[in-house]
């Protein structure tokens, strides 16, 4: 595949990416995805108040959240008063105040306009995860062109990318931190480019979402995984013992450049944190105690264990989890055809299947990898790791089996899948059937929102 095809092909992928986001974020009803009415309402309260919302009692009403979302978000009930979100950092908020300000002024849909900003942001992600695919898979330009259309035409993807939320942002923000991190260990960013670049943009993240803050392993990673590279052509060297970088200097250096690096970051994000010290208490910098205190009436794991049994409870994780990752719209309450979750199962199962083929090949084949190449697929691993088991925590104290928690570990999911599925395959039809997948997978995109989505939102 030449260069020129393959930039053809990225550019027709995000054209759909686009178009079908922007049908989505058109053809979805107002506040028909998870938390839209409270992230709005962020928003508004910023351009009206020029001050950050604060949470406090009355920001989640259980009853009255089940009651409008029965009755389809009518106009006569309002929304002012979801205003559950208010706890979360403020980045994506500010970013998009000016699409709120100018959409308002101009007398424009400033829902759909907020929307938007977001299906852009997706398309941006798609991109990213592009540049990073051409670490993972430096050979195989096919694979890289695979794992963005599978990023590119998730459905469940595309719906909460066109609706109003700050995840979207926080999935881009680790992108380029994994992005970063894989530069930095490939040897292509010196030392002080990565540890400003990598401050900024871990500042970013703790201004952006809660639920990202573990990517900081991802910079160690790379910064670790640099130095051991070094250590080890060092020690193979002619030149030993007088070159060799001894592995306690090795982490010595990373030390040394992970501290600006978090040093920085800290230093762009501690009014943020000074501000929830004022507000919430020293206590609770996160907001995280307010927030649990707040949404009282959210079902929790124990009460759903007591009344469902330990055996249901952990059926209904995977199941609820595995649908809401693939097509489960609206609040959870549009599913699609169950002949589709069929086929949807039967894929993912092979991807997964030949994921672990490809693992094993890795490993058993170790030796004959560049170090490049082993910790590129580790940091990608880490990543997927610390979604689940961040996913996995959550849900030991609240009942949220929503497999779209696993979206700031799309890359590595893709990654995995993508060369999974090439295993499986006879190379002479890779292609072919890679092509066919992306046409089905488009197929479906427009399903559900045509067939389902409109349909069973509409009032």
């Amino acid at each position: 595949m030449t260069k020129n095809s393959s930039r053809a092909i990225l550019g027709i992928i995000l054209f759909f990416q686009l178009l079908f986001g922007v049908m989505y974020a058109v053809r979805t009803p107002h506040w028909q995805a998870p938390d839209e009415p409270a992230h709005f309402n962020y928003v508004r309260v910023l351009a009206e108040t020029a001050t950050f919302p604060i949470l406090q009692q009355g920001d989640y009403d259980q009853a009255y959240l089940e009651k409008i979302k029965a009755a389809k978000f009518p106009p006569e009930l309002a929304i002012d008063s979801i205003r559950y979100e208010a706890h979360q950092p403020p980045l994506y908020y500010v970013v998009a105040l000016p699409m709120y300000l100018v959409a308002r002024a101009l007398n424009l849909d400033v829902v759909l306009a907020l929307r938007l900003f977001n299906v852009v942001l997706a398309v941006f992600l798609s991109l990213l995860a592009f540049h990073i695919f051409r670490f993972v898979f430096p050979s195989n330009p096919l694979l890289r062109l695979v794992g963005v259309g599978i990023i590119a035409t998730l459905p469940m993807h595309i719906a909460m990318s066109a609706a109003i939320n700050n995840d979207t942002l926080a999935e881009v923000v680790v992108a380029v931190i994994l992005w970063l991190s894989i530069v930095r260990l490939n040897g292509k960013m010196n030392r002080t480019r990565f540890f400003v670049l990598g401050g900024i943009v871990y500042g970013i993240a703790l201004l952006t979402k809660t639920t990202i803050y573990a990517s900081a392993a991802l910079l160690i990673l790379g910064e670790l995984g640099y130095q051991q590279i070094s250590y080890a052509r060092q020690e193979a060297s002619a030149a030993r013992p007088a070159a060799v970088k001894p592995r306690r200097a090795a982490l010595l250096s990373t030390g040394k450049t992970l501290l600006p690096l978090f040093a920085i970051s800290l230093a762009l994000s501690i009014f943020w944190f000074a501000r929830n010290a004022a507000v919430y208490g020293i206590g609770d910098l996160l907001g995280w105690q307010r927030h649990d205190a707040v949404v009282a009436g959210q079902p929790t794991t124990a009460q759903w264990i007591a009344a469902n049994g330990l055996r249901n409870t952990l059926i209904d994780l995977f199941a609820i989890s595995f649908k809401s990752f693939w097509a489960q719209f609206g609040w959870m309450g549009v599913l699609v055809n169950d002949r589709i979750y069929v086929f949807l199962f039967i894929l993912s199962a092979a991807a997964t299947l030949g994921a672990l083929f490809l693992l094993a090949r890795l490993w058993r084949e170790r030796n004959s990898f560049p170090g490049e190449t082993r910790w590129t697929w580790l940091l990608l691993s880490a990543l997927l790791v610390l979604v689940i088991a961040a996913d996995a925590y959550y849900n030991l104290k609240f009942f949220q089996p929503q497999g779209r928690y696993l979206f700031y570990a799309l890359i590595p999911i893709a990654a995995w899948w993508s060369g999974g599925l090439n295993e499986l395959l006879n190379a002479r039809y890779a292609r072919l059937v890679f092509a066919l997948l992306y046409i089905v997978m488009l197929a479906l995109d427009y399903i559900s929102l045509a067939w389902f989505i409109v349909p069973q939102l509409a009032r």
